[in-house]
This record gives structure tokens, C-alpha cells and sequence, in this order.
């Protein structure tokens, strides 16, 4: 009796177990994000300078617009700026000829208005030694506004070197991503239009499977949860991948075709994030992803 007790104590337990780590086997399909590099202005397109299927690092140039009005802009804000700068050193040479001619007058005005209480000279001259400094002082204070007028005018013709260098940017497209570049959407000497696309790129980092899952499997899965994956033509070696995203919504039906049972079960999508090599996977490839409950 102890003995056939203990049988079945161990049978139970056995199949707690198994039960408690039984895996889920389910098909996928391999998917990323996908950039678009777009055209941030209209214009002319200069150079493309990728073809679909080539590996890209994040930063790396793509496209190039047409940039003559951009630099024509520049060259002539770099003349204005060269003129400016020319006529801020001749008035502050003229400046410093007008305090001393200032200085000057004020120091004769001084002088003949003693002379003036001494009677050594007339009244006549000492007002026109006063009128004179009055002239003098008037002088430098056109020449100083005029000074404040060339650094306004400075100051503008930087906020339009500004905008025309954010501009001249906007022709140069870099990729935002690292990865692979799917399709490319015009060649050079098209004109598009601001916000055309003219080539996407797959974020290789950002590469996950796709896959449904019943729903009375889904509640023993979590968030972060480590998975295997394995790739039709590469029997043996195994990938790893983290639970990253559950559905909201039930599907009545899989995206992919899978089991007749499975077609007609409650489905749940999942997203696992995938880790280690991106260069094994491809969008659109097949692959089987293994739940460990």
C-alpha cells in the first residue's frame, strides 16, 4: 500500500512538473522598424548616395539636395559682413578723430571762459569756442549711432547666416538609424517635393518576431521574459530574444498562417525583442519561437 502511494505521489509529481515547464512552440515572422529618410526641403535632388541592400551606420550620409541658392546666399552674407566690418573700423578711426577734436574744443571753451571773466577775451569768442565743441559733440553722436546701426546690421546678417546654414543642413540627409537600406525612391536630378521619401532603412537594432499566441497560453507568459528562437535552415543553433510587447486586442485569426486549430483559437499577438547578431535575421523570414512556461 506504502509502495503503490508512493507510485502515485511521484507520477503526480512528475507531471506537476512537466505541466509547470511545458513549452510553447510557436511560428513567426521576422520585423522591424523601418526609417524613411524624407526630404526636409523641395528642390532638386544632387546625389543618392545608397543602393538598396547596403549596411549604413547611424549619422551616415544618404542624400544630398541641390545647394547653389544656399551657397550663392552665403557668399553674398560674406560680402555684406566683409563691407560692414570695413565701415565699423573706418568709424571707429573717425571716432577717435572726433574725442579728440571734442576733447580739444571742450578744453578751449574752459580756457576762453576765464579769459572771458578776466576780459582777456571777448564774449564773441568764447561763444563760438562753445559752439564749436557743441559741433564736435554732436559729431561723435551720430558717428556713435551710426556705429550701433552697423552692429544691428551685423547682428541680422548673422541670424541669416544662421537660417541659411540650418538650411544648407536640411539638404544633407543622414541616415537616423543603423541598419540596412530596403528601398530607395528617386535618383539625382528629380525634383521632390518637401517630406518625399527617398529611401527607407531598416533599424537593425529594432528587429523582433511577430507571433500569436492562444489565449490560455498567454497568461503564463510576462513582460522581459527570455525566449528561443530557431531559423528555418539553421537547425542546431538557437537565438535569444525577450518577450517585449502583448496585444491588446484579440485576433479571431493569425496574420500568419498556421495550424486549422490555431485559425479558429482566440489569438493574442506577441512581440519578442531579438538579441545578439541582427545580421541572421531577415524581414520577412520564417522563424519558431519557444515559450517556456
Amino acid at each position: 500500500m506504502k509502495r503503490t502511494a508512493a507510485l502515485f505521489f511521484g507520477i503526480l509529481l512528475l507531471w506537476a512538473c512537466g505541466s509547470g515547464g511545458r513549452e510553447i512552440r510557436v511560428p513567426g515572422v521576422v520585423d522591424g522598424e523601418i526609417a524613411s529618410v524624407k526630404a526636409l526641403a523641395g528642390g532638386t535632388l544632387e546625389r543618392l548616395l545608397v543602393r538598396e541592400g547596403q549596411e549604413l551606420k547611424r549619422g551616415e550620409l544618404v542624400a544630398e539636395m541641390n545647394r547653389d541658392k544656399v551657397r550663392n546666399g552665403l557668399e553674398g552674407l560674406a560680402l555684406a559682413e566683409k563691407e560692414i566690418a570695413n565701415g565699423e573700423t573706418r568709424a571707429r578711426e573717425k571716432r577717435k578723430l572726433l574725442a579728440a577734436n571734442l576733447d580739444f574744443w571742450r578744453k578751449q571753451a574752459q580756457r576762453l571762459e576765464r579769459l572771458k571773466k578776466s576780459q582777456a577775451v571777448s564774449g564773441e569768442q568764447a561763444e563760438k569756442s562753445q559752439l564749436q565743441m557743441q559741433d564736435a559733440r554732436t559729431a561723435l553722436f551720430e558717428l556713435d549711432r551710426s556705429l550701433e546701426a552697423l552692429q544691428i546690421q551685423r547682428e541680422r546678417l548673422a541670424n541669416q547666416r544662421q537660417a541659411l546654414e540650418l538650411a544648407d543642413r536640411d539638404l544633407l540627409l543622414a541616415s537616423p538609424v543603423g541598419g540596412v537600406v530596403l528601398e530607395t525612391f528617386a535618383d539625382p536630378g528629380e525634383n521632390v517635393l518637401p517630406g518625399a521619401a527617398l529611401a527607407d532603412i531598416l533599424d537593425l537594432s529594432s528587429l523582433f518576431v511577430d507571433v500569436f499566441v492562444e489565449e490560455r497560453e498567454i497568461a503564463g507568459l510576462k513582460l522581459g521574459q527570455a525566449v528561443e528562437v530557431s531559423v528555418d535552415g539553421l537547425e542546431g543553433r538557437i537565438f535569444r530574444g525577450r518577450i517585449s510587447y502583448f496585444g491588446r486586442k484579440a485576433e479571431f485569426s493569425p496574420k500568419y498562417v498556421v495550424a486549422e486549430r490555431e485559425r479558429q483559437a482566440l489569438l493574442y499577438q506577441v512581440k519578442v525583442r531579438l538579441e545578439g547578431d541582427p545580421g541572421v535575421f531577415k524581414v520577412g523570414q520564417p522563424v519558431t519561437v519557444a515559450f517556456v512556461r
